[in-house]
Order: structure tokens, then sequence, then C-alpha cells
């Protein structure tokens, strides 16, 4: 993926549309400072001129990887193996499937308070959900993870996949 290793990666993946806010973290980018680098990866539904604009006015467009075009199954692996944390920064939503993705792949999710993803992503432990719909909830947010220590939320999203499978369920 051309990504920094000695970086914090953080990642937007799915469908780009309005409503999923990804302006929201393209702004946070420049509020976090350099020790974090975005992959996007996702198809844009509309055109991406104004987040290529918005990259590149941002001043952090050598750490923003943008990958706008359908991702294969068989890629998905890739993108959130490489992803310290997955960021879901929803101006509106009822759910999103990509939690279950960053769940599958032992990913934390931070994401903005809308519709329902408190109750998939707070109160399990998964993640964090920021205070507000903002880039800079969105800065205020993101290191705290890791000031709390990713392994902490890989073990509660361990324990939740326990929680989940099929013999617990029946």
């Amino acid at each position: 993926l051309g990504l920094d290793p000695s970086l914090r990666t953080l990642l937007f993946f799915g469908l780009i549309r309005d409503y999923k806010g990804l302006d929201l973290l393209i702004d946070a980018m420049p509020l976090l400072g350099p020790g974090y680098q975005l992959v996007i990866a996702g198809e844009s539904y509309g055109s991406f001129d104004k987040y290529e604009a918005q990259i590149a006015a941002s001043g952090c467009a050598d750490r923003i990887k943008v990958f706008n075009r359908y991702i294969d199954d068989d890629e998905v692996p890739r993108f959130f193996s490489a992803a310290d944390i997955c960021v879901l920064p929803y101006k509106s939503a009822t759910q999103s499937g990509i939690t279950a993705i960053a769940l599958h792949f032992e990913v934390p999710v931070v994401a903005t308070p809308v519709g329902g993803l408190a109750e998939s992503i707070e109160r399990p432990g998964i993640g964090l959900m920021t205070p507000g719909i903002s880039a800079e909830s969105l800065a205020s947010t993101i290191p705290q993870l890791y000031e709390r220590g990713l392994e902490t939320f890989a073990a509660n999203i361990k324990s939740v996949k326990k929680e989940m499978t099929w013999s617990v369920f029946a």
C-alpha cells in the first residue's frame, strides 16, 4: 500500500458518500500531526474532485493514500491488516457494515455519535465515540485509543467475537 510503518495508520473504508464524513477526517489530519497517515479505500459515489482538492490543501497529502475504486473481497484483508484504527466519521447513519469488518479483523473503531453506532462500538469496548461530529472531535478522540492501548481494545474485540459465535447464539 506504500505506507510508512513508523506512522500510526488510520483507515477510512467503504463507499465514499457525503454523509460518511470523509471531509471531516481529511480536515482532522493536520490537527493530528505528522505521526499519522490515512488510507482511504473505497469507491466514490459522485465526483472525488472536492476530496482531492481538500487533500492537496491539507498539507498532509504525502500522508494520505487514496484507493478510489471498488475494493475486491480478496483485497479487504490487506487494508484492514495495515490499519491501527478504522474511522467512521459519519455525519448521519443508522448503523455501519464497516464495523463488522473491523471487528472481524480485530481493528478498533473511532466513530461519530450518530445512529446506533455507540451501541455497537462503545458499549462492547471495541472503540471510542467522538464527543461531536467535527474534525476537532476526531482529532481529540483518535489519540485516546493509542493512549489507552490498542491491545485493550483488541482484547475487547476478541471477547465480543467469542460472544458472537454460532454455538453461543444457538
